[in-house]
């Protein structure tokens, strides 16, 4: 009871003001339902993945966002690009999860297909039990280049076989991507067209959900346990660090509880949510043996379940979402943390047109407009803030 009443004690969570949003709907994939990853073009676009996980046969398609004419684009189809359509009668190519990337030299983006959309006319797949079958396993994750000028999308073929690529990241300079497989998740490394591959074993019980690099192409990732893992890029070698952020008082081990989301601030640090807490975290990339300092709750004055789609403006701010306990599971809300003097804004409820979305990554423009990628809907769609 005491909990009820200090949650019914907490202020009311504003409402978003409508005329700093947008709503954009892809319209043209009506039955598609997820986007985990989107990306902000060095041409001043946004690119985007586009994922069906609930429906049998679903084929992922890459999006652009064109932010001058406000219009979307469908570029490719997954599923022709590698040649394996949605009534191959295996698992489909169903994802592009966390792999996005765009290279600047020669205008390229980068990407990877990703599993657990179930072949057509199945409503559910494993990639344990269907491993082996001839007929509805998955042929395996592909690494993909997509040519910005010439529209051309090239697929290098199977990189892993029987298992997605969830996660992909470019070190441009180096000419290599680094990412993770699924579900045995091993980290890898390969060259720009899926050569020269390098296995470096497992890192985690399941895959890592965000990766991001410093400032001398180190890369920092975690386990399934929140436990920060750094690969070593003079060493060439991973490096288990054996910190994690705040837990739970309930999860102590950190199970099941991934750091989701990182980014660079202002300050040199990165910062950081994980999976089932509600903490805010920050540890300095240069420290050999970093420290993970905790931020306090993302919400001062209640409890949330998680905090997710962490994103830096170009004022000296995060933005990320924070989902309330005893609210509804719907209503998330928007919040700005100021970097300088450590205060937590709530900005309103993600409800726009009567309906709630759960974003789960974001990307912030030069001109601090920011994009969100929805999950949990069909038809998808994404949303656009104008702050002041």
């Amino acid at each position: 009871m005491s909990n009820v009443v200090a949650q019914n004690a907490c202020a009311p969570i504003p409402a978003l003001n409508p005329e700093k949003w947008e709503q954009v709907i892809f319209t043209e994939h009506p039955q598609h339902d997820t986007m985990w990853t989107m990306i902000r073009g060095h041409d001043g676009h946004i690119y985007i993945g586009l994922c069906l996980e609930s429906r049998g046969g679903g084929v992922a398609q890459l999006y652009k966002y064109d932010t001058k004419e406000h219009r979307l684009i469908a570029l490719a189809d997954m599923g022709e690009v590698t040649g394996e359509l949605p009534d191959s009668g295996h698992a489909t190519q169903g994802k592009i999860h966390f792999s996005l990337c765009h290279a600047r030299n020669g205008n390229k983006i980068f990407g990877a297909t990703h599993c657990t959309t179930p072949p057509m006319g199945h409503p559910i797949w494993s990639p344990f039990s269907m491993w082996g079958d001839p007929v509805m396993n998955f042929p395996g994750g592909h690494i993909f280049s997509h040519d910005i000028q010439s529209g051309i999308t090239t697929d290098f073929g199977v990189i892993v076989p029987n298992e997605g690529i969830p996660y992909l990241m470019l070190d441009e300079n180096r000419g290599y991507l680094y990412g993770v497989t699924y579900p045995r998740a091993h980290f890898f490394r390969t060259d720009l067209v899926g050569r020269h591959f390098k296995d470096y074993g497992r890192i985690s019980g399941m895959y890592p959900i965000s990766m991001i690099f410093d400032t001398d192409g180190n890369l920092f990732t975690s386990d399934s346990s929140s436990r920060l893992i750094k690969y070593d890029v003079s060493q060439d070698r991973i490096r288990f660090l054996g910190v994690k952020p705040y837990c739970q008082p309930w999860n102590l081990t950190g199970y099941a509880s991934w750091i989701t989301d990182m980014g660079h601030g202002t300050d040199g640090f990165i910062y950081g949510c994980s999976y089932s807490n509600d903490h805010l975290f920050r540890f300095d990339p240069k420290q050999e043996e970093p420290v993970i300092e905790d931020l306090g709750p993302g919400l001062e004055d209640r409890p949330s379940r998680n905090l997710r789609c962490i994103v830096a403006d170009h004022k000296g701010h995060f933005y990320y979402t924070a989902n309330p306990m005893l609210d509804s599971r719907a209503n998330n809300v928007l919040v700005r943390y100021n970097i300088a003097s450590r205060k937590k804004e709530l900005i309103g409820i993600m409800s726009l047109n009567g309906k709630h979305y759960y974003p789960w990554r974001a990307v912030c423009m030069p001109d601090n407009t920011i994009y969100f990628a929805c999950i949990h809907g069909s038809p998808p769609s994404m949303l656009v803030y104008h702050p002041d």
